[in-house]
């Protein structure tokens, strides 16, 4: 019976010796494939202080007390049953294909904490600094940096690793099962290269050295996609603020501006979560700062969508506001909780508000044909429903976690550069209203301008007029002659200011009286010197007794004064007792009421205005007046005058009033 037992435990110890190593083939690597080394099964050993023994990683090194892992994930589903401290030897036996053999291969690794990585025995790799302690760890993710190898086909090839991480060292309670439980999260694998899938342990795969250093290259240049749309973004934020900054009252540039800026710093958070080299608490702080951005960028493009559109922001707005604020510290409080159903439907509420909330409030001005509705509602229901799906995918654990850096980037930018053409189709509406005020604000200006230089020089004219006006008046006789046998009455009323409008009188030193009554062509200033000159010539001209002469003499002179078809028609009679001598030049023709007979004769000559020719002949009549007869001198402006219905008195009608006038006044005579 002993000697039974002895064979057992010799054959339980050959065949743990002799457990077979992993071969790698060829074809295992082909058309960039790789060897997913982390789900084999490795040899481990929890490290302390005490037991931390650099022959571990020699290849002759009996590891056969060893416990065997069927991977290298250590997380809350596989604690290896040997215990795990934060610090751990791994090893695992390897064998390659002949035509591997010397061919460059690479370890593409990533884990939290620190490792140190060992090819027969010798240090091939160091990331960060292994140690026992938190102090004394330096933590360092590989982040998918490949680490270079080459593999002898002389046999069994021992690839041991020597890994701390010291954020997760105890994963029962306290602070190491929080970060465990965040870091396991399908929002953070997305954008950590499915390092949280591998807990406190490491993931690690073989590639072809090519290969390994073209996909890093790949990684890397994909992120500085993330970089481009953050200066992109972050140019277009801070340019709406500075106009939110001059313009206050379009408060959606404010609101914009923070979105955008609000997308540019989750450009950088992406960025340094799937690309740097940070531990799992620089992970999950990135995590709760992205959640963070993506919650305002939803507010304030909600806000935005408000304003924009002359909405008053709704009561419900400021409730989901307040549920957002509150989902940060309830998720990293209440770890369990986001392991529920209903943390799910908590998630759904927020995400599916938005889209809600964009559906509904687009909807009115795109039905009304709003200036611009359609372009800012596509870029809002393609970024909404975009952000849906990625947290549903990511929340249910569904496939497809990772979403192309380049869909989110078109989506994104695809928003950004529908607002931006939104807003500044406005800016530019509203430069074009305020343009269109400014020229009419001008136009108004302008008439205005001109109306007062107008008034202003109607003032000056109208004084100059004035001045004329009295002055021509002055002109006229202060008072009518009198005579012993003769009533003579006078009316003028000018058409305008100073009107061409003249009559005189002279009383000869033989008892003659003349009287001269004109019209000088036109109105205004001219027709003022027109009567100012014949005045003048009048004054010098009527002693003589010959009228045809005196219109002769004052034609002639009216003529050489040049005044640019201004003339003078004038009846001017003469009367020596009962004796009425008559010339008329360009006028109307002279009435006599003959009281005996009750009747009006009419006395027309016909000839120029004076100052028409210097030389014409005009004609003088004689006529004897008897008692009560009446002579009216008139000129056009009193048969041309019309009444308040528009009608004109004409000469038939000047007559006959003329002769129920002078029929009334003739007897008292």
């Amino acid at each position: 019976m002993p000697c039974l037992l002895a064979a057992i435990l010799l054959l339980a110890a050959l065949t743990a010796q002799a457990q077979p190593a992993i071969t790698i083939t060829a074809d295992q690597l082909q058309n960039g494939k790789s060897v997913e080394l982390d789900k084999l099964g490795w040899k481990y050993l929890p490290a302390s202080l005490a037991n931390d023994d650099p022959r571990f990683a020699d290849p002759q090194f009996d590891d056969r007390a060893w416990e065997t892992l069927s991977g290298t994930a250590i997380t809350l589903d596989s604690i290896p049953k040997s215990g795990w401290r934060g610090l751990g030897w791994f090893r695992l036996r390897l064998q390659v294909d002949p035509a591997l053999a010397n061919q460059s291969l690479a370890l593409v690794m990533v884990h939290y904490g620190a490792s140190e990585i060992y090819l027969d025995g010798k240090l091939v790799q160091r990331f960060g600094t292994v140690g026992a302690t938190p102090e004394a760890e330096v933590v360092y993710n590989p982040n998918t940096l490949p680490a270079n190898i080459a593999l002898d086909a002389r046999g069994e090839h021992v690839l041991a690793v020597r890994h701390s991480c010291m954020e997760m060292r105890d994963m029962s309670v306290g602070w190491g099962k929080w970060i465990v439980r965040q870091s396991a999260r399908p929002v953070v694998s997305a954008y950590a290269n499915r390092t949280n899938s591998y807990g406190a342990g490491f993931g690690v795969s073989l590639v072809e050295a090519g290969q390994a250093r073209d996909d890093y290259v790949t990684r890397r240049a994909s992120g500085g996609l993330y970089l481009l749309n953050f200066g992109l973004l972050l140019a277009i934020g801070l340019l709406h603020l500075l106009l939110f900054w001059f313009y206050p009252s379009q408060r959606a540039n404010l609101f914009f501006g923070l979105f955008a800026c609000a997308s540019a710093a989750s450009n950088i958070v992406y960025y340094r979560w799937s690309l740097s080299h940070q531990s799992a608490t620089g992970i999950l702080l990135q995590n709760g700062t992205n959640n963070t951005l993506t919650l305002l960028a939803l507010g304030t493009l909600l806000a935005f969508m408000y304003t924009a559109f002359a909405e008053r922001i709704p009561k419900w707005f400021w409730g989901w506001v307040t549920a957002a604020a509150l989902y940060i510290p309830l998720n990293s409080i209440f770890v369990g909780l986001a392991e529920t159903r209903h943390w799910y439907l908590y998630i759904q509420a927020l995400t599916w508000f938005a889209v809600i909330e964009v559906a509904r409030g687009m909807s009115k001005p795109i039905k009304n044909r709003g200036p611009g509705a359609w372009i800012v509602g596509a870029g809002m229901l393609v970024y909404t429903l975009y952000i849906t799906l990625v947290l549903l995918i990511l929340v249910r654990r569904l496939s497809g976690t990772g979403f192309s850096i380049t869909i989110r980037s078109v989506v994104v930018i695809f928003l950004t550069g529908a607002v931006s053409i939104f807003l500044a189709r406005q800016f530019a509406r509203t430069n074009l209203h305020l343009e269109a005020q400014l020229v009419q604000v001008k136009q108004l200006s302008a008439a205005a301008l001109e109306h007062e230089k107008v008034k202003a020089e109607n003032d000056r004219r109208a004084a100059e007029l004035e001045e004329a006006r009295q002055l021509q008046l002055s002109m006229l006789p202060k008072k009518l002659p009198n005579l012993p046998h003769l009533d003579i009455a006078a009316y003028m009323k000018t058409a305008s200011e100073v009107g061409g409008d003249y009559y005189d009188f002279h009383l000869g030193e033989d008892g003659t009286l003349t009287i001269a009554v004109g019209d000088a062509t036109g109105h205004g200033l001219k027709a003022g010197t027109m009567v100012t000159a014949t005045k003048s010539l009048f004054d010098t001209l009527a002693y003589h007794p010959d009228l045809p002469h005196i219109f002769e003499r004052l034609s002639r002179t009216l003529k050489r004064m040049n005044l640019r078809g201004l003339f003078m028609a004038m009846t001017m009679v003469k009367l020596k007792g009962r004796q009425l001598s008559v010339c008329i030049a360009g006028m109307p023709p002279v009435l006599i009421y003959r009281a005996a007979t009750n009747e009006v004769e009419e006395l027309v000559l016909k000839a120029v205005p004076l100052g028409s020719l210097t030389r014409y002949q005009y004609r003088q009549e004689e006529l004897t007046l008897a008692t009560n007869d009446v002579v009216l001198l008139m000129s056009d402006g009193l048969p041309e005058r019309f009444n308040a219905q528009g009608e004109m008195l004409d000469y038939a009608a000047t007559k006959r009033a003329f002769a129920e006038a002078a029929a009334q006044a003739a007897p008292s005579q």
